[in-house]
């Protein structure tokens, strides 16, 4: 019962110590992808807000043109319109002709048949001003004095669009679009407009749903809430609702920030559109993001945990079958030996392992002891014959017994040392388990999360985010990233060789197109090849599509040997080949650079080998790539292979199976 509780803490101790260490793994990685995945799907969803508004705002500019060009409106008999000029809101009545009634008419249907129209109205020369509907509040009132009139007249033959102004009648905020009328000898008479009113406009930016849920802002360029949060918060500044948040909006381009927002911590995304001078934001609480990163680590250790516990469950009835009961057994069956000295009486454990060996030794020795017992009677007549030499006899038959039991106690002593060497072997196997997969845990998160946090911040330095840099520190920095990104690359081939030592790399078994993963590792090593003015090419047989096998370590390959081809090439051309052939695909990475001594090709595939070493070497690098690429071609069932001629290039070839089974 020891041993069994013993091991129950053991298990118990691994098993949270490696929930703790995969929780902690699973939270990094998941949260970074789903940051870039939430960031990707929100700056997607705005621009496709931003396309919906200037859609929108180009359809109502298309209906101004039209009012604009109608007979009806362009009437010049304009003497009996309505005027504000000397309004008095108290005794004001509408004297309203045929001609205007029509013109009324046109606006008023315009506005009661599009929503987000607030209202349609026309100002002439005379002062005069027509409404598709009554005022509020006839106050006194000259159009030409209004920016939008001015507007139009200054900007004539073209639909202009106001800045966002409050109503001066209403609480609404509205953006005007307004054209100028101008007679057939060029002249102009007056101006007709339509208002889009952006209380409605907040309506219209609400149907568009966030996943995750957020808050969809709308903000002009000085920062002024136009659309979204609260009416409170309605053409006010942003100011008020957040100081951080204004920082960020000030920012160009498309931005991703965090920000605390009453005590609350909110992931921003926005862009400046494209067409008018606006910012277009969401603000999603970090927990809206969080929530399925959490849900999914829960799922997943809940499942690790159950298999870990059945695991120590099994191994704990392995345990009570094969070793305690057979151990208990045999004290057993020794203490009733001992107690009864029934010499007759043998253990019986069937099994091949040790305590089976221990078993058959210690049943020999009670053969050997029966027998000697046997003996001893059987010469019982022989000792009281020769009685006078019993002294003798006992003496010699006593050293021949103890002979015989120092050595069956030798043997057992030897068995029983053998049982534990073995229990400890076992315990420094599964220790030396726990701490390599500790270690390579260790690794991929205290190396590669500072590295990257270097990266990233070096980035934002590097941007002028933070503040302007002079060409030293830019340059200096760049080093620094540059390094970092390097050390980054040589510690995942470190880890993957690693891995693959270790027999812990699994490859996917996915469907996926082999010509797409081909263009994709080509343009992503473009830049490089430009970089040093060389030609980068690649061909794919008709005929080749979708394979089975591990796409992204596919094009972990191709990265390696195309990065290796253009490295090792000073001018002319790298080029990738693909074709298919006997239910396999050959790829092939073709260079005419510096190539490969005879001597040198036995050694290239081995891992730390590089053909160019020493202190003064010029190509950089582990010697650990085509180590990588060499196992990991074979972990997917293919095999790879290099052809090369001193100074007049290299082609490394790998074939892969269209379809590989489960191993």
């Amino acid at each position: 019962m020891k041993l069994k509780a013993r091991l129950l803490s053991l298990y118990a101790v691994s098993t949270i110590l490696i929930m703790v260490a995969l929780g902690v793994f699973f939270y990094s990685t998941l949260w970074e992808e789903r940051i870039s995945s939430v960031r990707y799907d929100m700056l997607n969803q705005l621009q496709h807000i931003d396309f919906s508004l200037n859609d929108f705002f180009t359809e109502v500019e298309s209906d101004v043109n039209a009012l604009a060009v109608n007979e009806i409106i362009r009437s010049k008999d304009d003497g009996n319109f309505t005027s504000f000029l000397n309004a008095d809101e108290k005794t004001y009545k509408y004297n309203i002709g045929d001609t205007e009634q029509k013109i009324i008419d046109i606006m008023n249907n315009y506005r009661i048949t599009h929503h987000y129209v607030n209202s349609v109205y026309m100002g002439r020369e005379n002062g005069s001003f027509v409404r598709s509907h009554k005022r509020e509040r006839p106050t006194r009132y000259d159009p030409r004095e209004r920016p939008w009139y001015k507007l139009a007249e200054n900007n004539p033959g073209k639909t202009m669009k106001t800045g966002a102004y409050p109503s001066l009648t209403t609480s609404d905020v509205n953006i005007g679009f307004v054209r100028a009328l101008i007679d057939e000898r060029g002249m102009f008479y007056g101006v007709v407009g339509a208002d889009v009113t952006l209380v409605k406009l907040t309506g219209y930016i609400l149907k568009f749903m966030t996943n995750p849920q957020g808050k969809l802002v709308l903000l002009d360029g000085d920062g002024l809430v136009l659309a979204g949060l609260s009416k409170e918060m309605l053409f006010k500044n942003i100011n008020d609702y957040s100081p951080d948040l204004l920082k960020i909006f000030m920012q160009p381009g498309q931005q991703v920030a965090s920000v605390n927002i009453q005590n609350e911590k909110n992931y921003v995304f926005f862009i400046n559109s494209t067409e008018l001078n606006w910012k277009i934001a969401v603000l999603i609480p970090s927990e809206n993001i969080e929530k399925p990163i959490i849900a999914q680590i829960v799922k997943t250790i809940s499942g690790l945990l159950i298999g870990l516990i059945l695991l120590s469950i099994l191994t704990l009835i392995g345990l009570d079958i094969y070793i305690v009961r057979p151990l208990k057994k045999f004290m057993d069956e020794t203490d009733y030996i001992a107690s009864t000295s029934d010499l007759e009486r043998s253990i019986d454990i069937k099994s091949e392992d040790e305590i089976g060996l221990l078993a058959k030794s210690y049943n020999q020795m009670i053969t050997t002891l029966r027998i000697t017992y046997k003996s001893l009677k059987d010469t019982e007549a022989d000792l009281i014959e020769h009685r006078d030499h019993l002294e003798t006899m006992v003496e010699d038959r006593t050293s021949q017994l103890q002979a015989a039991n120092e050595k069956l106690s030798a043997e057992i002593k030897e068995r029983i040392q053998t049982l534990n060497e073995l229990a400890v072997a076992k315990e420094h196997a599964e220790s030396a388990d726990r701490l390599k997969s500790a270690f390579l845990a260790t690794m991929s998160h205290e190396l590669r999360t500072p590295l990257n946090s270097i990266i990233g911040f070096t980035g934002i330095i590097l941007q002028g985010i933070v503040g302007p840099l002079n060409d030293e520190q830019k340059k200096q920095l760049g080093m620094v990233r540059g390094s970092a990104q390097h050390l980054l690359s040589l510690i995942n081939d470190v880890l993957d060789i690693s891995k693959i030592e270790a027999g812990q790399m699994r490859i996917a078994h996915e469907n996926f197109s082999l010509g797409q993963t081909i263009e994709k590792a080509v343009e992503s090593a473009r830049p490089l090849a430009e970089k040093k003015g060389v030609d980068l090419a690649f061909s794919i047989s008709p005929g080749i599509d979708t394979i089975t096998g591990d796409r992204r370590r596919i094009e972990q390959i191709l990265l390696n040997l195309i990065g290796n081809a253009i490295k090792f090439t000073e001018k002319g051309i790298v080029k990738v080949e693909c074709e298919q052939k006997d239910g396999e695909v050959n790829i092939r990475v073709i260079d005419t650079g510096i190539g490969i001594r005879a001597e040198d090709m036995e050694t290239i595939f081995q891992a730390f080998r590089q053909i160019d070493s020493g202190l003064t070497r010029k190509y950089e690098g582990t010697g650990l790539g085509l180590s990588i690429c060499k196992r990991l071609v074979e972990l997917m069932g293919g095999k790879i292979w290099v052809t090369s001629v001193w100074g007049s290039g290299s082609t490394f070839s790998l074939s892969l199976p269209l379809e590989r089974k489960d191993a």
